[in-house]
């Protein structure tokens, strides 16, 4: 077939590729410094090239609207995958990977949180939609009738050629997600990302003996584990007691024991930290399940190393969490959320974290008296939760996970109880502290109602925050209106509050803690002896804080009594950077060494029990 390589047209062809892919570059660049980092600006344009080639093969093989159509849809649809990276970015620290196409479903509970997540300067990110259609336009009113499909095919098959390049020439899977983004930009990261998730998925699990090497190393850890548990000055004193644990929805430290203008934001919280353990240095450890995976690490005490969420992930794995351990010594085990029961896929996933009853919205003995944003009201659910209490005979665990402080915590009128002055008003900063607020009057009446009935005085009572509530984008706000510097280790931290039976002074420890060390804590309290799968450590013991990190920033990093570890996103100890808390300056690398050596083996260990349903070979 003859091909036409005219003049006019190859100039056409030339100037709409070029258009493309320095619009599609801009745009990246624009992302990468979004994500603090330096773009590899080589790569991107590369990969931009290929991109533009793929979508004017489309056009330049016949004159058509069809070919328009087509060109601009996979343009379009580009785009939006590129903007939903954005927006997830903002909240999740990653791009979105395949895994987590099964929670699409999920879009419409959260939709108004994700609204939070928009900011007015995002139409840059859009800004060239317009001009690249009508680009599109007047390339295919300007083309000849004759065909050029060789021409086109050349085309598409330079532009894949690229694209395959950027993808596994430059990236490697140590990686961070917005590491790949800043080298290749956003389509040879997904390329690069969907092509492993694939190959993983293709490979069978491991055949793995109960006497390995590596099980038997990790099961020793878990013995010391356990073995210092033992040394808690609180070992065993409250056994057989009731234990209630409270997860609170997107509670942060800083709003604990905050006054504005006199008036307290967490009265209730301030009375019971003054009767209680307090552990105001404690840190998320959520990953992609969000709130669920919060939970999971409190209750299993293991890091939740699932693309999708562990709930999503590994629903029918055998786990040894606090409620399995007390559902087997005689303790009646339930669970409560406000949400519907298929919501980040909790109906199927506590059937393996040894709930006997899980209580939500459409649960037969629960009311739906009182909705608030995504579902019951706290105030209502601690009242239900009351009232299956005084029906218990015998001990028992209640784990609650309240949902009305919830991003994106705009009140309705009725519930806002707080009287801020007028510079709160209509602020993110004013809302959150209205919906704190809420959460602690809730919170008050119920453990009002604890002691009324006469539970208090025999229960372990534990309540923290699952994840950060505001965003990096209210941090300037944050600073002006509380002097408060939201910075990531801000953001991060978490209340735990733990009252023993009977406790009526107060104690603060200002260890480093994180919610691997819950489940510790917890079953050190109650003299638990049986083998146990726990990471974390009991908090009432002389050890060293450690808080590691396998998602929400930079993989490796942690947290410790003295030092911080910042790591690197091209996932080498060496590049990172070691932070002295005493001087808040670098110091050498080496001091943070042992710290990085613990949670790389921590992380391998928890993906290696997770991948192969080992945790009850561990315990045999």
């Amino acid at each position: 077939m003859k091909v036409h390589f005219d003049k006019p047209f190859l100039t056409r062809t030339i100037i709409l590729i070029f258009f493309i892919a320095i619009a599609w570059t801009l745009k990246t660049v624009y992302f990468v410094h979004e994500l603090e980092l330096s773009p590899h600006k080589k790569f991107i344009l590369i990969s931009s090239i290929g991109f533009s080639l793929v979508l004017v093969s489309l056009l330049a093989s016949k004159r058509s609207k069809l070919h328009i159509t087509a060109a601009f849809s996979l343009y379009l649809v580009v785009n939006l995958l590129f903007y939903a990276d954005v927006v997830y970015e903002r909240y999740y620290d990653s791009i979105l990977h395949i895994e987590l196409a099964g929670q699409a479903n999920q879009i419409g509970d959260v939709f108004s949180s994700v609204i939070t997540l928009m900011y007015t300067t995002d139409f840059l990110y859009w800004i060239d939609i317009p001009f690249t259609l009508a680009g599109f336009i007047w390339y295919n009113r300007k083309q000849a009738v004759d065909n050029r499909p060789l021409l086109s095919a050349i085309f598409m098959s330079s532009g894949i050629a690229a694209l395959l390049f950027t993808a596994f020439f430059p990236l490697k899977a140590t990686f961070s997600d917005q590491y790949m983004v800043s080298l290749t930009g956003i389509i040879p990261a997904h390329i690069y990302t969907v092509h492993n998730s694939l190959y993983e998925a293709t490979l069978a699990g491991e055949v793995v003996s109960e006497n390995s090497a590596k099980v038997l190393e990790i099961k020793s850890e878990f013995k010391k584990n356990q073995t210092l548990q033992k040394t808690s000055p609180y070992f065993g004193k409250f056994e057989g007691k009731n234990v209630i644990m409270v997860q609170a929805e997107s509670l942060n430290t800083f709003p604990v024991g905050l006054e504005v203008d006199g008036f307290e934001i967490t009265p209730n919280m301030n009375e019971l930290i003054s009767i209680s353990q307090y552990y105001p240095n404690t840190y998320l450890q959520i990953g992609r399940g969000n709130t669920s995976d919060a939970e999971f690490v409190a209750n299993n005490s293991i890091y939740p190393m699932a693309p999708k969420g562990i709930y999503q992930g590994y629903p029918q794995n055998n786990f040894l969490s606090l409620g399995k351990t007390l559902k087997d010594i005689g303790y009646v085990t339930t669970a409560a959320h406000g949400n519907s029961p298929d919501f980040w896929n909790r109906q199927e996933a506590y059937k393996k974290q040894g709930y006997q009853t899980f209580y939500h919205k459409d649960h037969p003995s629960i009311k739906k008296d009182e909705i608030i944003g995504m579902g019951i009201s706290d105030e209502s659910i601690f009242k239900q939760m009351m009232d299956l209490h005084k029906t218990i005979d015998g001990p028992f665990y209640n784990f609650i996970v309240t949902l009305t402080n919830h991003r994106p915590f705009v009140l309705p009128e009725e519930y806002q109880y707080l009287d801020l002055p007028e510079k709160f008003k209509d602020t993110a900063t004013g809302h959150y502290l209205q919906s704190v607020y809420y959460f602690d009057q809730a919170l008050g009446k119920f453990i009002e109602d604890l002691k009324k009935e006469g539970i208090w005085e025999d229960t372990i009572f534990v309540m923290y925050g699952d994840h950060y509530g505001p965003i990096p984008k209210d941090e300037k706000e944050i600073k002006k209106l509380l002097n408060v510097t939201f910075n990531e280790k801000e953001r991060f931290r978490v209340p735990l509050i733990i009252h023993h039976p009977g406790q009526t002074k107060g104690m603060v420890n200002e260890i480093v803690a994180s919610q691997m060390d819950i489940y510790p804590t917890i079953t050190s309290l109650l003299g638990i002896e049986r083998p146990l799968v726990q990471f974390g450590k009991a908090l009432d013991v002389k050890q060293e804080g450690f808080a590691g990190f396998a998602y929400e920033t930079t993989r490796y990093s942690f947290y410790t009594d003295d030092f911080n570890y910042v790591a690197s996103h091209d996932g080498t100890f060496e590049s990172g950077k070691c932070i002295d808390n005493n001087t808040n300056e670098e110091t050498d690398i080496e001091a943070c060494r042992p710290g990085f050596n613990k949670l790389f083996k921590d992380i391998e260990a928890s993906s290696f029990m997770l991948e192969n349903n080992l945790i009850p070979t561990m315990t045999k």
